[in-house]
């Protein structure tokens, strides 16, 4: 059993999720924080969403990739205020570079909890 605890130092995580229109395999690279050894959150603060996160919206079966093969996972968007604002705390307090991208205002920010199945 996975224990995403062991890529918690590292900087991004390709993530994979199915197109909403074309149905194809999209990977992006992305910011994560490990919350448990079986949960990352990620998130995005500008507007419009991006594609990732309206793609595991219509479709919730993502892989994530470290390095080592994918790894079957299934995304829940976050959508209560608080919880993106926790989401927003975690990813800043991983990466120096988040501060400034959020200091543009997070009024539009997006976030999902992944889980591994």
């Amino acid at each position: 059993m996975a224990d995403l605890t062991q890529f918690a130092k590292r900087s991004t995580v390709r993530l994979t999720t199915i197109g909403r229109t074309s149905g194809q395999p999209r990977t992006v690279k992305i910011w994560f924080v490990v919350t448990d050894p079986r949960r990352i959150v990620v998130q995005h603060v500008r507007a419009p969403a991006a594609n990732w996160y309206k793609n595991l919206v219509r479709s919730p079966e993502v892989q994530l990739g470290f390095g080592g093969g994918p790894m079957a996972a299934r995304a829940t968007p976050v959508t209560e205020r608080a919880a993106i604002d926790r989401i927003l705390r975690e990813v800043r307090r991983k990466y120096l570079m988040a501060w400034l991208l959020q200091a543009f205002g997070t009024r539009h920010a997006v976030a999902a909890e992944i889980t591994l199945e």
